[in-house]
């Protein structure tokens, strides 16, 4: 018996984004929370983990796959994208520094004391830190890694090139600049010293990130990447532990802080970042843990919004407990993370717009996609099947295989899977007919006029199945 069957499709499966490494889409969002982290609570151990220089090792990672492609197209994309974001800040924050503290000329302009009015223009384009009065510096305080990053960003085509040839050397070139600042023989003064000093101490993990996409971490041997990686940690705890904080403890800082020395900072980051970028992973139980995934996909789609709002999060939380007498840290931390939230939504969709990707409000929407079919198989169909009418008699016959009593209980027939069109079981024969001229008389009856009685022989008659005459026969 011939039987078609039809396969039926798998399910339709949640798949992710193609394209990205959960591994580093993962750090991102555990460096993102620590800064939030260490900004409301001030913890000197959270400084241990280089949030800073995972990101823009991440950051230069991306970077190379996109220079690759076109560098001007590169560079002026990473603009377009987040120099919008940054305008929106300051249309907010500037407005309100003004009400809060009056005209510009009248700001303090944070630590670095009164600024030139030309100086605005770092809100436009942040190549330094624009100016702020006091009470606004929850704002400008933190657009320094931006501006770090724009620098990066701007000069990455001119550094591939050398450190595609001279990969090492290139790697050293920025600790090498900063071991003259710290000992006063390269100053680092106004305005551009302090964006200069902010550049050399996360190049080395900007550049970690091309080390990266070129593969030379992955290639080294885990006894010279442990070894490299801990020697450049050493030095930094070295020099910490020697002239590295003694600066800070004069003006009354904590001792053994990481940050106590833009040196300690840029090598001790350097070493744990260097390490980390080694491993990777596919992540897959992420998919067992949609929760815990989209998390992860809204920290790195709304990273920028998130880390220039943070802090505001963390001033309106505490000011508003503290009006309720209110002043534990399980009460006002939740509540920096819900505003934190309510930010990514009002703010959230720039950078969408900026990117010029479908705005939304919650990023990280699963897309279902249907798994592809297998060699030979057909499409479910969309709706639930209709079973097919009984099959009908072919030639006449009403009954299974032609009223043969032999097949009458054959389960198979009138099973609508097992009936194809126009295809039918090999026993099944079609009615015959006999006629009367196609019978040669075998002994004439001369009464008859030489032909057959019909009385006696009869007409041919129509059998829907001969084999039981044949068999008698």
């Amino acid at each position: 018996m011939l039987v078609s069957v039809t396969a039926p499709a798998p399910a339709p499966k949640a798949t992710p984004a193609k394209g990205r490494d959960r591994y580093l889409d993962t750090l991102r969002a555990v460096a993102i929370i620590r800064v939030v982290t260490y900004h409301a609570f001030g913890f000197a151990i959270f400084p241990w983990f280089p949030a800073m220089g995972v990101m823009f090792a991440l950051a230069g990672t991306l970077m190379v796959r996109s220079i690759d492609k076109g560098a001007f197209a590169a560079v002026k994309s990473r603009f377009r994208r987040l120099l919008p974001v940054v305008w929106v800040f300051g249309a907010i924050w500037i407005p309100l520094m003004i009400w809060h503290d009056g005209a510009p000329r009248e700001w303090s302009y944070g630590a670095n004391g009164d600024s030139p009015i030309w100086q605005l223009g770092f809100w436009l384009l942040p190549v330094g830190d624009p100016p702020g009065s006091q009470w606004g510096e929850v704002a400008w305080g933190v657009l320094w890694y931006l501006k770090t990053y724009l620098w990066f960003v701007a000069l990455s085509p001119l550094l591939l090139k050398p450190f595609r040839k001279v990969p090492w050397l290139v790697l050293a070139l920025p600790f090498a600049l900063l071991g003259l600042a710290e000992v006063g023989l390269l100053p680092l003064e106004d305005w551009w010293g302090s964006t200069f000093n902010d550049v050399l101490v996360y190049l080395g993990c900007w550049l970690i990130g091309f080390a990266h996409a070129e593969g030379i971490i992955k290639r080294l041997p885990l006894p010279a990447l442990f070894a490299i990686g801990g020697a450049v940690i050493a030095a930094g705890i070295g020099w910490l532990a020697g002239p590295g904080n003694t600066e800070a403890l004069e003006e009354g800082g904590r001792a053994w802080s990481v940050e106590n020395s833009s040196l300690t900072l840029a090598l001790y980051s350097f070493g744990v970042v260097f390490i980390l970028m080694r491993y990777s992973s596919r992540m897959e139980w992420l998919q067992r843990h949609a929760v815990i995934d989209r998390i992860i996909t809204i920290f790195n789609s709304r990273a920028v919004t998130i880390y220039l709002w943070h802090n505001a999060a963390i001033l309106i939380a505490m000011t508003v407990l503290e009006n309720f007498g209110i002043d534990i840290w399980v009460a006002w931390f939740p509540l920096t993370w819900v505003l934190v939230g309510v930010f990514v939504l009002v703010f959230g969709w720039v950078e969408d717009v900026a990117a010029r990707r479908k705005p939304e409000l919650v990023p990280g929407k699963v897309k279902v996609v249907a798994a592809p079919l297998q060699p030979g198989a057909e499409a479910a169909p969309q709706s639930p099947p209709v079973p097919p009418a009984p099959a009908p008699a072919h030639y006449g016959n009403a009954q299974p295989y032609g009223g043969d009593p032999r097949y009458a209980n054959d389960p198979r027939y009138g099973d609508p899977r097992q009936q194809v069109p126009q295809q039918y079981d090999p026993r099944q024969y079609p009615p015959q007919q006999f006629p009367p001229q196609q019978y040669e008389p075998r002994s004439p009856d001369p009464r008859a006029g030489g032909r057959y009685p019909s009385a006696e022989y009869g007409t041919a008659r129509p059998r829907s199945d001969d084999r039981p005459d044949q068999a008698a026969r």
